[in-house]
């Protein structure tokens, strides 16, 4: 009998311990198939970043080919345009190089006037008038000329006589006038450097040079006839910047262009057309001359 209940009690017990043992197990393989899928899926993840991060770097490797060559065929281009800039640069020069040549090939030169020379009392007092006037006025007895700088009688693109210079021409007029002179006459010729004119407000009375050259002389002339010059003994000529005497390219040659001259020539040499000129609204005969 009691053998009987030890034998149910050892398997009751056995059956309890399998029972048990039977459920940890579960709980385990359970355990480990959350893992594994968990696993799993880390790694479909994992494969996928890779995949993602290959096509990111051929997608690099690619572009960076492209960014390669593009800065090749920019550096080629860089360096053809340097060569045609140096090229062009080459051209350019030596275009102004031939401009500068033929400008100074078909230069007119100032104007030469032909004619018996001054008589000695008339050279006398204009070398005086010269020498009262230093710095202002140049006198050339070869030509028969009297020189002011238009830097001198005028403001820049004006055409209007500044106080000073009316005084010295004033006392120019005063020579004019004298007995020694009363066989000649004079033309008033003006002239500019070849800057163009840039102001619209002077461009609006003096489009272009020619006007400017011309204007001026126009007013040296009227300031002599108000100082009492007689005005069928006046003429006046406006050359432009087409007669320099220097070279435009620096201050020094253009300041020596703007000038106003003044010629003394034997009466006769200025004749009266039908078509008379106009100084201060006073006819004033136009300007013939005769050539060398």
């Amino acid at each position: 009998m009691r053998s009987c209940n030890r034998m149910v009690a050892v398997l009751g017990a056995g059956l309890v311990l399998g029972s048990i043992g039977g459920c940890v197990s579960l709980d385990d393989h359970r355990r480990l198939q959350a893992t594994h899928r968990n696993v799993l899926a880390e790694k479909e993840q994992l494969a996928t970043e890779l995949l993602d991060a290959r096509s990111a770097a051929e997608m690099s490797r690619s572009k960076l080919g492209h960014l390669e060559r593009e800065h090749e065929a920019n550096r080629e281009l860089t360096v053809n345009l340097r060569d045609e800039n140096d090229l062009l640069n080459k051209l350019v020069t030596e275009a102004e190089r031939r401009l500068t040549s033929m400008a100074e090939n078909s230069r007119l030169g100032d104007i030469v006037v032909t004619g018996p020379k001054l008589p000695q009392p008339l050279h006398h007092a204009l070398e005086q008038f010269a020498a009262a006037h230093p710095g202002q006025v140049d006198y050339d007895p070869k030509r028969g000329t009297v020189k002011w700088k238009s830097d001198l009688l005028f403001a820049l693109g004006s055409d209007v006589v500044r106080n000073p210079s009316k005084r010295s021409l004033n006392g120019f007029s005063e020579v004019l006038k004298s007995s020694s002179a009363e066989r000649f006459e004079i033309i008033v010729v003006g002239h500019t450097d070849s800057r163009p004119i840039s102001s619209p407000r002077t461009r609006e009375r003096h489009p272009t040079n020619w006007h400017l050259s011309a204007h001026r002389a126009i007013s040296v002339a009227q300031v002599l006839l108000k100082a009492g010059y007689d005005k069928k003994r006046v003429g006046v000529m406006g050359c432009g910047e087409y007669r320099p005497i220097a070279d435009n390219a620096t201050e020094k040659g253009a300041s020596a262009n703007r000038r106003v001259e003044i010629y003394i020539v034997p009466t006769g040499s200025i004749v009266a057309t039908a078509d008379a000129g106009v100084i201060a609204g006073e006819d004033v005969p136009s300007l013939s001359r005769t050539t060398p």
